[in-house]
């Protein structure tokens, strides 16, 4: 799991942290990561590039703006329609609004709260994020492991992977995020046969292609998401596309 903290209070964001750390320890629950910050603009950042389970513990008002932390939820829904997300707050006068930021939020707790009780409620929000997690349905997933990197994103999600500037280092380019890691696009390339390698600096998911532009040489994701095809590989690939949908469309 991944946790998200953010809070303009430096010793109440410390505090808060601690309580964190503690019942981490005492329930023996693994973190990836605790990101901590004042800065909404650094948590979406990290949020883009996190994948799998994430809990996320927002104060409502940030740097006297009353109502940032709900506008920074309903951004962070975007991303992740599946994480939990509580407002520990002294504004619990906002709670009734939520539902127009279209948010789900799990939780409202009071700063002012004794610390077991805050406890308490921290403790609620991470059971719920692991029951729903052991419980929900499962979507296709695209598992990586190797010795660098680990992680799962869902199948659908994933739009292209693309080379970067770093000798073996692939960006995967999904729908609402980013994923860094090591590897190479031959090694993608042969995970899955809806994986295609489209042009030298990129492979494809063709299940999420809707268009491919011969003249421009260029694939087309969404209205914001394109990549590079070599023209000598858009006869193979609208091939293979037409192989997918037929064998999905007759299982």
């Amino acid at each position: 799991m991944n946790i998200f903290l953010l809070e303009d209070d430096i010793l109440h964001q410390q505090r808060l942290e601690l309580v964190i750390r503690e019942i981490l320890l005492e329930k023996r629950w693994s973190a990836k990561s605790i990101v901590t910050t004042d800065r909404p603009d650094s948590l979406l950042k990290k949020v883009k590039e996190t994948v799998d389970q994430n809990i996320y513990f927002l104060d409502i008002e940030i740097n006297g703006e009353k109502k940032m932390g709900l506008e920074i939820a309903s951004q962070i829904r975007k991303m992740d329609p599946h994480g939990v997300i509580a407002f520990i707050t002294t504004h619990s006068e906002f709670a009734p609004i939520t539902y127009a930021y279209k948010v789900s939020a799990y939780d409202f707790i009071a700063k002012d709260s004794p610390i077991d009780e805050i406890k308490q409620h921290l403790i609620d929000c991470f059971e719920n994020l692991l029951d729903t997690k052991a419980t929900e349905k499962k979507e296709e997933m695209f598992l990586f492991s190797n010795q660098h990197s680990n992680f799962q994103v869902p199948f659908s999600d994933i739009l292209y992977f693309e080379t970067t500037d770093i000798s073996h280092k692939i960006r995967l380019i999904c729908k609402s995020r980013l994923v860094n890691f090591y590897a190479t696009l031959g090694e993608i390339e042969k995970l899955d046969e809806r994986f295609f390698k489209a042009h030298r600096s990129y492979v494809v998911n063709l299940e999420n292609i809707v268009q491919i532009d011969r003249a421009a040489g260029a694939v087309y994701f969404d209205m914001i998401h394109s990549c590079a095809i070599s023209r000598r590989r858009i006869k193979p690939a609208l091939e293979k596309m037409n192989a997918i949908n037929h064998l999905f469309l007759n299982s």
